[in-house]
């Protein structure tokens, strides 16, 4: 019996401290267990919180991309209604000398109704009456004198000629202004750049011709693949700060040029210039040096924008005093984003 009882007892004592090793291994992995549990809900929650964020900040991404087309627009809006004074002036002019030859050519058309009266007249008196009063011929004769119809069929030829003209001049700058108002256009396509920049200059070119000299060294270019209505609002841009760097009246060189696999344009004048402290900053959004209620300080930016939609560089060199050049270079081929 004491040898049973010698013998058991060491197996109970071995399956007492089993029993408890694996009570203990079970509490281990509960408390694990729970700490995984909280570990995977605290990560379920960082996810929907980071989730959360991502979309919020997709939102403002999407908001930001708005308000900058906003600003960009506001930025168009601002330099067209700078213009606007000078495209009316320029739209005025055609329209008024076209509207003064018609009122000459309508004074014209009344004598000349009464000149072709009085021959019918004559012609008449001649048929049936050969014999009669010649009085009638000598009033033509007289009329003609007085109108100096040598003068009046000539000029009145003349003025049709210039009234077409004008009317084409305000169709062209009708034009010019449509094509610029199209920032946004459905996909870049092949562009003249030198037509593009003569479109421009006519556009600006009340702003232009009171402030400098406008002259161009165009050279023979390929197409390029942009956005004439981007490209064209960088030259605007360029063309208008040039002018406005300007204090009495100057000289504005555009030059164009190109080796095959890029164009390039550059734009100079003999303004003000720039001064170093702020030749970096000139692209930053809202940075400028003009007065308050004078410049949004979105010009450059917008030029700089949209000259690396286009995969190009642009380049500025300038001394204060002493007048500043800005450089545009474009892959022919196109690389639009």
């Amino acid at each position: 019996m004491n040898e049973q009882t010698n013998y058991i007892q060491p197996l109970e004592n071995k399956l007492r401290r089993e029993i408890a090793a694996r009570y203990q291994a079970e509490q281990l992995l509960e408390e694990k267990s729970r700490e995984l549990y909280k570990t995977n809900l605290e990560l379920y929650l960082r996810n929907q919180k980071i989730a959360e964020q991502s979309r919020d900040l997709q939102k403002q991404v999407v908001e930001l991309k708005e308000t900058r087309e906003q600003l960009v627009q506001s930025e168009k809006m601002a330099v067209i209604g700078q213009l606007a004074a000078g495209v009316a002036h320029e739209i005025n002019n055609p329209v008024g000398f076209v509207a003064s030859n018609l009122d000459t050519l309508s004074d014209y058309v009344v004598d000349l109704c009464t000149l072709v009266t009085k021959q019918d007249q004559c012609l008449a008196m001649l048929v049936g009456e050969r014999d009669k009063d010649y009085k009638l011929f000598d009033d033509l004769r007289l009329f003609i004198d007085k109108i100096n119809l040598d003068y009046l069929l000539p000029d009145i030829e003349q003025l049709i000629n210039d009234s077409i003209e004008g009317t084409q001049r305000v169709e062209q700058i009708v034009a010019d202004l449509s094509d610029f108002s199209h920032l946004k256009a459905p996909q870049a396509r092949l562009e003249d750049i030198n037509i593009l920049m003569q479109k421009t200059i006519n556009i600006a070119s009340n702003e232009l011709k009171y402030k400098a000299e406008i002259e161009l060294h165009l050279a023979e270019l390929p197409p390029v693949v942009c956005h004439g209505g981007k490209i064209g609002q960088v030259f605007l841009n360029l063309l208008v700060n040039a002018a406005q760097a300007i204090k009495k009246r100057g000289l504005i060189t555009v030059a164009t040029g190109n080796d095959g696999q890029t164009v390039w344009i550059q734009i100079t004048d003999d303004g003000c210039g720039i001064s170093k402290t702020n030749l970096g900053k000139i692209f930053d959004p809202f940075f400028t040096t003009k007065e308050i209620g004078k410049g949004t300080g979105l010009g450059l930016h917008v030029v700089k924008a949209a000259v690396d939609m286009h995969g190009g560089d642009i380049y500025v060199s300038s001394t204060e005093g002493c007048g500043a050049s800005f450089k545009i270079v474009l892959p022919v081929a196109g690389a639009v984003k």
